[in-house]
């Protein structure tokens, strides 16, 4: 049994999923914070679905890019409850998520995800030789701009992500070949997480619970503000790995989630 940890939107999902079915998932997007939902969500999930934490045998979490708070508490939790249950944490890319809820879709998949000021992180995907297929990694583009040359393109194209959101109604004047992807399927669901991670999982693939960080692709405009009012420090800090401190992690699973 593997549990699915996605907080990389203002979308909170979490999953339950063994090697032949998906056995639970919520999915939600209340407006509430993922500091206040996530680990709830994840004990309430396990009670309902009857699933002990003895049961889980591996953990997979988004790991961007998308909202800097948001990939922090999911990954800080994923670490805590990793650490706690000794089972291996494998990090997916959030791209890779949306992706996946286009399982055996047919023509060109553009994954794009709010980075601010009109921009998208955009990762191009397709489905081939019966898997999803990467077929352009994560770029930071202008929002229209990456919709033109879209646009342009002799071929069908569904557009997901929370970076059309602002723009959905109007995708189609970018070109003709280009929709929105259905409400249910344009979000990040921890089902289609693991539907990434589960094979990475069968081929036992090492442990990243000590390396697995956020990725950010770019920076946050808090940290490019401090920076410019900090230049000696920051100087000094160029080059390191932002971290997750597994003590940030949200309080550790009450007893009333089912023990073996």
């Amino acid at each position: 049994m593997y549990l699915g940890i996605e907080t990389s939107s203002a979308v909170s999902s979490v999953a339950l999923m063994d090697t032949t079915k998906l056995v639970g998932e919520l999915t939600v997007q209340a407006g509430l914070t993922h500091s206040e939902q996530l680990v709830p969500h994840i004990e309430l999930l396990m009670q309902q679905s009857g699933v002990a934490k003895s049961d889980i045998e591996g953990i997979a979490v988004s790991i961007g890019p998308g909202s800097f708070t948001g990939l922090r508490i999911g990954l800080g939790t994923a670490k805590a409850l990793a650490y706690a249950w000794q089972v291996p944490l494998l990090g997916v890319m959030t791209m890779d998520v949306l992706a996946h809820n286009f399982w055996q879709w047919e023509g060109l998949i553009a994954v794009m995800i709010d980075a601010q000021k009109k921009n998208v992180y955009e990762g191009l995907y397709r489905w081939e030789d019966n898997q999803m297929r990467c077929v352009q990694e994560p770029t930071v583009k202008v929002r229209t701009d990456a919709l033109t040359t879209l646009g342009e393109l002799k071929e069908p194209v569904t557009v997901v992500g929370d970076g059309i959101i602002k723009v959905a109604v109007t995708v189609s004047d970018f070109g003709t070949n280009l929709t929105v992807g259905p409400n249910t399927m344009r979000i990040p669901r921890a089902s289609s997480l693991l539907l990434a991670a589960l094979p990475r999982f069968l081929r036992q693939e090492p442990d990243e619970a000590l390396t697995v960080a956020p990725y950010y692709i770019r920076r946050s405009e808090a940290e490019v503000v401090w920076d410019a009012k900090h230049p000696e420090l920051a100087a000094q800090m160029k080059g390191q790995e932002p971290t997750v401190v597994v003590t940030e992690a949200a309080p550790a699973l009450s007893d009333e989630v089912p023990h073996a």
